[in-house]
């Protein structure tokens, strides 16, 4: 299909508009529940229901579509490729707690906007897992421009004592500070992830991935539940304390978030997924404005439109005429990279 006359996957258009749909619903309604001391519920069970419900819609999903069919994926198993997604598994379980705190700080344009620099290091890391699959110079171009948009957008933030009546700049050093570590991690998660859908056992079914995946989100969380609890939360209360149906159509949007990331992982990429995520900064401003009285300066505007440049830089056409020259005119070898699709190849037949 073609939009704006880019050429575009039906099925990549459609996990990243459920991605930013749930995005956006996430910040709005995280930002709704905040109070003055700040979230007034459990994060770290929030976080553990919305992997359980992830684990299990993957594995119902998979026992009804996908068990005993043509390939299941059971054929590959192994222990090996089974711990690797502790890897990513562990670094969401970290980051999503993060983000509950992040929201809270910041207010949501301004942690839109910040959460957009892991387009960098999603990039960067990009280039470094899976060098075969790397930009053009043109898509360099957009990744820098979006990180000029983010710098662009929130000037004034730091020559004012408080940003649209959220953040006082202590508190935006504080949150964006958060945000980078968080956009690293999500980078490094995100990419890696990729890689174990893309090269390990490809043809296995999308949501067997997942539930080993969702199984040690809901493991990793069962313990970081029961040894810390998030800050601003209440924690003397029990599991559930409160708990809001506002609270429970958060974890149930974030757990469909989880699921839409995935299908982003399957048919097109991070970076992909990182330029749909900053789609949402359009959409959280505009709310934002209407619930929460937040105010949109010239700066912000002028952010927004680097930032649209930048989207049409990196999805346009011409990329793929720059693709085809490189492919052209590209040496026998791959020069630099860490190759992890050899490594795998390189490992012992029994997989364990």
């Amino acid at each position: 299909m073609k939009l704006l006359n880019i050429d575009v996957d039906p099925r990549a258009f459609g996990a990243g508009a459920a991605l930013t749909t749930f995005i956006v619903t996430q910040t709005m309604l995280t930002a709704a529940t905040k109070t003055a001391q700040g979230l007034p519920y459990k994060t770290t069970s929030a976080v553990l229901l919305q992997e359980a419900i992830k684990l299990a819609f993957a594995t119902g999903y998979w026992l009804q579509f996908d068990y005993k069919k043509r390939y299941d994926g059971l054929g590959n198993f192994n222990t090996k490729s089974f711990l690797m997604y502790m890897i990513p598994g562990l670094i969401y379980a970290c980051q999503n707690s993060i983000v509950y705190t992040a929201i809270a700080i910041l207010g949501p344009p301004t942690f839109q906007v910040f959460s957009n620099f892991k387009i960098v290091t999603t990039a960067i890391l990009h280039r470094i897992i899976l060098p075969n699959r790397g930009l053009t110079i043109i898509q360099w171009l957009a990744v820098a421009l979006l990180f000029i948009s983010m710098v662009i957008s929130k000037l004034g933030v730091f020559t004012s004592e408080q940003s649209s009546g959220w953040a006082s700049q202590q508190d935006l050093i504080f949150g964006g500070g958060l945000l980078i570590v968080n956009s690293t991690m999500s980078a490094f998660s995100g990419v890696f992830n990729e890689w174990l859908i893309k090269k390990i056992d490809p043809e296995a079914p999308l949501q067997f991935k997942n539930m080993q995946l969702y199984f040690f989100g809901v493991m990793l969380n069962l313990i970081g539940n029961m040894l810390q609890s998030a800050p601003g939360t209440n924690t003397e209360e029990g599991f559930f304390a409160g708990f809001t149906p506002v609270v429970w159509l958060i974890i149930f949007n974030n757990a469909a978030l989880g699921i839409s990331v995935a299908y982003i992982m399957k048919y097109a990429n991070n970076v992909i997924k990182c330029f749909t995520s900053a789609v949402a900064v359009y959409i959280a401003t505009y709310l934002s404005t209407k619930f929460f009285n937040e105010t949109i300066d010239l700066a912000f505007v002028c952010g927004v439109v680097v930032l649209t440049a930048a989207l049409y830089l990196y999805m346009g056409n011409h990329n793929k005429v720059l693709k085809a020259h490189d492919e052209a005119n590209k040496p026998n070898k791959e020069e630099g990279g860490i190759d992890l699709e050899r490594l795998d190849q390189e490992k012992p037949a029994n997989g364990n």
